[in-house]
């Protein structure tokens, strides 16, 4: 069994703060091509948040990147006709 059992099948996620973004990683793990659509100026709620007040070196927010890894993103603001 091929350890990318996803390579080949591209997925267009539309979600923000964890859960389902997380599943959208487990995905992108598992070889899938992660589409993450954002809105162009605020992003994922989740990127503002302070992790526990404590800022890693380089100013990771790790809240943001575990759940998001693997994945290409686009801004698209899908309120307006332009971005539907």
């Amino acid at each position: 069994m091929s350890s990318r059992p996803m390579e080949g099948v591209r997925v267009i996620e539309v979600a923000a703060w964890t859960f389902v973004p997380a599943a959208g990683a487990v995905l992108a793990d598992w070889g899938a091509d992660v589409i993450k659509i954002e809105h162009p100026l605020t992003g994922d709620p989740q990127r503002g948040l302070a992790v526990g007040g404590i800022r890693p070196e380089n100013n990771v927010n790790f809240m943001i990147e575990i759940p998001n890894r693997g994945k290409r993103s686009v801004g698209l603001d899908l309120a307006s006709d332009a971005g539907l």
